[in-house]
């Protein structure tokens, strides 16, 4: 017996050692951007490294806010985003829906098709995609880049939900269709309720890549009103060639950035915790 309370006790010190472990990795990098974001230029490179300042420079993120025209670029960001969010939901539930409950032609086919597509790399087809906006009159508008991110997080976002609703109780469904529920009263009676914890992260997922896509909001936007924020931190750089990068203002910038995607956890936190299936079967 007291053996295997010593190997249960250490296996609990690995496992805790493992977590704690990863936790300061994924910190680590956190970390360090708030301790340079509050440093003056001076003091980014002193040795030895000191995590807190000696003077604590608020001041960058005064001027970071008006280099990087944040309140533009908020905008900007916030508009797309949402916007590709919107559209890429309102194509990917019903198209998950239909790949995991329906039986329709070439059902097989079109999933290893979706499947496919996320062999391609957004950078491949920039010069096209590029033509192709600019015929269409789409070059510097929100338009082009809500387009261009629904295109290229589509398809996963169709196969993570794809994955949620295949585990919905199939007894809930058949009970809905006894009650005669039709395919589509089940999908958003049934489904998506269940499956809000899969929905909340496909929701988080295309909001980070659609919030910190860079080629396309640099490739297709050019007045500074309508750039995204991810592209004007990318001008702190571009515009010090001489005097170096500014790492201090680029991670006060970095911190801007960052400040929505805490946000978004804060508010849909509870719908990622916690079984929602519970009590669903009849």
């Amino acid at each position: 017996m007291n053996s295997y309370r010593v190997k249960r006790n250490v296996k609990k010190f690995l496992f805790l050692l493992m977590v704690l472990l990863i936790i300061v990795t994924l910190m680590f990098p956190v970390a360090a951007m708030i301790s340079v974001s509050l440093k003056k230029a001076n003091d980014v490179f002193t040795m030895p490294v000191t995590w807190i300042p000696k003077v604590f420079a608020f001041e960058n993120y005064v001027q970071v806010f008006r280099k990087m025209h944040i309140l533009n670029g908020f905008k900007a960001s916030l508009v797309i985003t949402g916007m590709t969010i919107a559209l890429i939901m309102v194509i990917a539930i019903p198209a998950a829906y239909a790949f995991s409950c329906l039986n329709f032609y070439c059902k097989k086919q079109m999933y290893y098709l979706v499947l496919v597509s996320q062999m391609f790399a957004p950078v491949i087809v920039i010069i096209p995609l590029y033509t192709m906006m600019n015929k269409m009159g789409l070059i510097d508008s929100w338009l082009s880049l809500v387009l261009m991110n629904t295109t290229f997080n589509l398809a996963f976002i169709v196969l993570m939900l794809k994955a949620t609703f295949d585990g919905v109780p199939k007894e809930v469904v058949e009970a809905a269709k006894i009650d005669g529920c039709s395919p589509f009263m089940v999908m958003t009676r049934i489904f998506l309720p269940v499956s809000s914890t899969g929905i909340a992260v496909a929701v988080i997922f295309a909001f980070t890549r659609t919030w910190n896509e860079f080629l396309f909001a640099f490739t297709f936007i050019s007045s500074t009103e309508k750039k995204p924020i991810i592209v004007s931190l990318y001008e702190i750089l571009k515009n010090n060639p001489a005097v170096g990068i500014p790492w201090h203002y680029v991670m006060a910038g970095a911190m801007y950035t960052t400040v929505p995607l805490v946000i978004l956890f804060i508010c849909i936190r509870n719908y990622i915790t916690g079984d929602h299936t519970a009590g669903a079967i009849k």
